[in-house]
């Protein structure tokens, strides 16, 4: 069963890996850029989302209250 999830999970990053390169048009460096770029993306949002929650504020902006 171990082996079966594994199995799974290097064939999704295979699969992704290909669809990557494929979206750059088979170019390796671009595919690279690409998934770098949007890798510091996501760490500048979850770099927010932990500055908003660290100053007490909610997706909707206000101030979270204990009621």
């Amino acid at each position: 069963m171990f082996q079966a999830s594994i199995k799974n999970a290097v064939d999704s990053y295979e699969s992704a890996v290909d669809e990557a390169i494929a979206m750059c048009g088979g170019d390796l460096r671009g595919a690279l850029k690409a998934l770098i770029a949007a890798n510091e993306f996501l760490e500048a949002e979850l770099s927010s989302l932990y500055a908003a929650e660290a100053s007490g504020f909610s997706h909707s902006g206000s101030a979270n209250r204990v009621h």
